[in-house]
Parts: structure tokens; sequence; C-alpha cells
């Protein structure tokens, strides 16, 4: 018995070394580029004071190639796209943050596919896109005990709160895999829907908004035609988002619709499509409504 305890002892002291080690050999400056460039790039913006931009401009990958690639966007434009995996439990924090920071902002856009507003952090990605980054810059403890526990449930309580266990994740393709595979709740709900979780973000992202007379929109970039929205699936956002969005109707009406061949894999657009529409697009998106 004695033994058995010595044992125990001596494992639980070699692991508290190697947590130590990791946590000491985590980064302090620069993030690694392995994923999410554009996430960390947001969160700078996003927490930050950008004193010439009225309008802060947020959204999913689509949005990323329309206004963090090309020219750069007035100064009265903070542009603080990223990625969908995100989703918008991010999306709420950068804007929380920058909306604080910026107490002459005039208007926030959030520019995604319609069918990123099914995300609700429960899908593959997330981690790598949201759990790290926004933990690495003590982002997450802004989230509602709500969201966390939203979180918790999908990716565990010891992920969340142990940097050492993220950083390994983060950096090891074959154990991230083996996690997500056998450790990770599977999601729930379906691909077609928009779940309660993001309404809830969208609701509270909007109220942030309305509380400091800022204006916050929806808006979409057109999509392709083997990747549209169902009509299912427009009835049911619509349904979800009216009392959020009463102009929500009239963006599914006027959501346009490409060709295939505009798009290089079903969603992005090629890149000759988007040297022909980036800045007419940005000026439409931008438009005063």
């Amino acid at each position: 018995m004695k033994r058995f305890l010595f044992q125990v002892f001596l494992l639980g002291i070699l692991t508290a070394a190697i947590a130590a080690a990791l946590a000491l050999g985590a980064y302090r400056e620069a993030p690694p580029k392995r994923f999410g460039g554009e996430v960390f790039r947001a969160i700078r913006v996003c927490t930050s004071p950008t004193p010439d931009a009225r309008v802060l401009v947020l959204g999913d990958s689509v949005a990323t190639q329309l206004f963090g690639t090309g020219p750069a966007t007035d100064s009265s434009v903070a542009v603080g796209v990223s990625n969908q995996a995100v989703t918008p439990i991010g999306n709420r924090i950068l804007l929380e943050r920058w909306l604080a920071l910026n107490p002459q902002a005039g208007e926030v856009v959030y520019l995604l596919l319609p069918q990123s507003l099914v995300n609700d952090g429960t899908r593959r990605y997330t981690f790598h896109y949201l759990i790290h980054p926004f933990s690495e810059t003590g982002l997450l403890r802004d989230a509602t005990d709500e969201v966390r526990e939203h979180l918790a449930r999908r990716f565990g309580r010891i992920v969340l709160a142990n940097a050492s266990l993220r950083h390994l994740l983060y950096a090891n393709d074959r154990l991230y895999d083996f996690y997500e595979r056998r450790m990770v709740r599977a999601p729930g709900g379906g691909e077609d829907r928009v779940p309660g979780m993001v309404v809830e973000q969208l609701r509270a992202m909007k109220e942030a908004c309305d509380a400091r007379g800022v204006r916050f929109r929806l808006a979409f970039p057109p999509v392709s035609e083997s990747k549209a929205p169902s009509a299912a699936f427009r009835v049911q956002c619509a349904d979800a988002l009216r009392g959020i969005f009463p102009e929500i109707d009239a963006l599914f009406g006027e959501l346009r619709v490409e060709p295939d061949s505009h798009f290089r894999d079903g969603v992005h657009f090629t890149k000759e499509r988007l040297a022909e529409i980036q800045l007419r697009l940005r000026g439409e998106i931008l438009a005063p409504q």
C-alpha cells in the first residue's frame, strides 16, 4: 500500500513538473502563426482604441476575403473580420470590447455567410480559432457563465482552465485528433438550423449596440449556387432572428447567388472574381441603409 501511494505521489509530481515546463514554454509575445492569424489580428483591432473609426466590420472567412485582403479600407472603418469558427460567441466578445474602447462608434456590420449562423461553438476548429486564441489573450473570461458552461460541455472544463493542455492540443494535430474523436462531446442539433445559443449572442450584440446608440446590422455576401441556403433554412433562420433583425426577410430576398465557377471551393471567391468585385462589394456593404 505504501509503495502504491508513493508511486501515485511520484506520478503527481511528474505531471506537475511537465505542466510547469509546458506553461513556461508558452509564448509570451507573438502567437504562433499555425492557426488563426486572422483571429489574432481581429483581437488586436477590437481590443484597441481606433479613434478615427466609426464603423466596425466583423465576420467570417468570406468577410476576411473581402475586407481583410487587398487595398486597405478607409480609417473610418475598423476591420475585425476573422473566421466562421470564431462564431457569434467570439464576435460578441470582440464587439463589446471595441464598443467599450471607442465611444465614437456609429455602426457595427456583421458580415457572414448565412450558413455561418449555424455555428454555436460545437464544431471542428472551434478550439483552434476560438478557445485557444481567446484564452491566450484573456478574452474568454469576458464570456458569460452560460457561454462558458456551453463550451465546457463540449471541450471539457479542464481544457478551458489549463493553458498547458491547450498548448499541447493546439500544437499537435495527432493528439488533437484523438481528443476530438474520443474525448470531446459530439455536437448536437442539425446543420440546417440556427441554434438558440447563436440567437442569444446576436441578441446580446444588438442590445450592446442599442445601449450606446450604435447601429448593428447583418449583411450577407454572395453565395454559390451549390452552397445557397435551402428554403427550409431561410424560413427557420428568419423566424429565429426576425425579433432581432426585422430586415432579415429582405436580406434573404436580396441574397445574391453566383455561379460555382466564381468560387474556388463553393464558399470563397476565386482570386479573379475577388479582384473584380472586392471594392464594389465593400462599398455596397458599407453603404448607408
